[in-house]
């Protein structure tokens, strides 16, 4: 088998779960992200012994070969069960959902060992030239590669393919192009003493500003008094982030504290905002990801079959397949 060198634009589930299968198999890879810790929207914020997850809050397993994942994660006790169905307001179908032990972004970043990942590096240009991927970075750092995966959101992958003048690699780009992504806002609260919000300490509510509300105490087993206090993230609905989206922090947090009051209990002692422009595909594509064979060129993440996490782990495992089959 000839190994080829395979780059990979983003450190999410997908990004992280495809480079595991090639390296499994022999292949060199590498990884880059602009941001500073890899997981994307797998994302535990950390502050002055506050903690918060701030993103996705806990995911599900349905397929045998993410389950395999799942079956690791807990032999390395980074994982928990949190609970099988939604308290009041929300009685949905019971299904297991599981959490990063002490934060969502622990998995992720157990998945980055053995890998090379190069984190707040921006590629903001690529090239295909005399059939491998040339990559550059804000700052000229250059990457080569003879395989090319792309992560990000679809918006953001197809941005970079247009200003690279690449955009004519994908046949069916109307098809990419069709996916919606909804904003989140995401309000990190502290307050002075425990929350309201029922056992197992979350809330789906969709009341028209507010959409979910976690308290980390009860989700990670705290005791009151741990970790500087407790903490709460609220996650906003797309239609109120749409329109709060260019709000101050400050008035952002004073309509969400009023609107959740009632599940607060107490007063906000701190608190932070993080706004997620591409948090949820609204009409994600019926297939597992996108490959060009002829250009070395694939494209995976959670636009592909369902916004879950197990969608785009299962994107990046299959990507991967079809790398190695090639």
């Amino acid at each position: 088998m000839t190994h080829k060198t395979v780059g990979i634009v983003g450190s999410g589930i997908a990004g992280l779960l495809c480079a595991q299968g090639l390296r499994a198999a022999g292949h060199p890879v590498f990884l880059v992200d602009k941001g500073r810790r890899a997981g994307g929207r797998m994302a535990t914020r950390r502050v002055d012994g506050w903690q918060w997850d701030h993103g996705a809050q806990y995911f599900t397993v349905r397929n045998a070969r993410f389950r395999t994942w799942l079956e690791q994660w807990d032999a390395m006790g980074i994982i928990d069960s949190w609970f099988d169905r939604f308290p009041l307001p929300d009685s949905s179908a019971s299904s297991l959902r599981y959490i990063g032990r002490g934060g969502m972004q622990q998995i992720p970043q157990a998945l980055t060992e053995g890998l090379t990942v190069h984190q707040s590096t921006r590629i903001d240009r690529l090239e295909r030239l005399n059939q491998t991927w040339h990559l550059w970075t804000e700052s000229d750092a250059h990457f080569e590669c003879d395989e090319l995966v792309l992560t990000p959101p679809l918006p953001q992958v197809l941005d970079l393919l247009r200003d690279s003048d690449c955009l004519d690699l994908i046949e069916n780009r109307s098809l990419l192009e069709s996916v919606v992504y909804e904003p989140s806002l995401a309000c990190l609260l502290v307050l002075d003493k425990p929350s309201l919000v029922p056992p197992p300490g979350c809330l789906s509510l969709r009341d028209g500003i507010i959409s979910w509300i976690a308290d980390h105490d009860q989700k990670w087993g705290r005791k009151a008094g741990e970790a500087g206090g407790p903490c709460l993230t609220v996650h906003a609905t797309p239609e109120f982030t749409k329109r709060a989206w260019a709000e101050e922090d400050a008035l952002v947090i004073q309509e969400i504290v009023a609107a959740a009051s009632q599940w607060l209990g107490s007063e906000v002692t701190d608190w932070q905002c993080h706004r997620w422009k591409y948090a949820l595909a609204k009409n994600p594509l019926s297939m597992p990801y996108y490959r060009n064979a002829k250009h070395c060129l694939s494209i995976a993440g959670d636009a592909f079959q369902s916004s879950r996490i197990e969608s785009a782990a299962l994107s990046g495992i299959r990507v991967s397949d079809a790398i190695l089959k090639s």
